[in-house]
């Protein structure tokens, strides 16, 4: 398991005088790659199982004849579908 950036802080310099509260975040380019893909991993897992739930409410809905409800759960189901495949890990 990859372990969170360490930062490293350097001071920007303007000519001869440097101002402390301008401090810029120096991350290693790998680790920036591996939170991003993280990141990615989560959105990926949380967009899957917000599918699957709401494909649970679409049975429930369904069973009820709630029309107008089971429409809105498909809609809502299917940008979550879209948003898992957006952040599939091999795309």
């Amino acid at each position: 398991m990859t372990q969170a950036p360490t930062p490293e802080l350097r001071a920007r310099h303007d000519g001869a005088a440097s101002d402390p509260a301008l401090l810029d975040v120096v991350f290693d380019s790998a680790s920036v790659e591996a939170c991003r893909a993280q990141h990615r991993q989560l959105q990926f897992e949380v967009s899957r199982y917000i599918e699957l739930l709401l494909g649970e409410l679409a049975t429930m809905a369904r069973a009820a004849e709630l029309k107008h409800l089971l429409h809105f759960i498909e809609l809502t189901r299917q940008e979550a579908g879209d948003q898992t495949r957006r952040c599939r890990i091999d795309s």
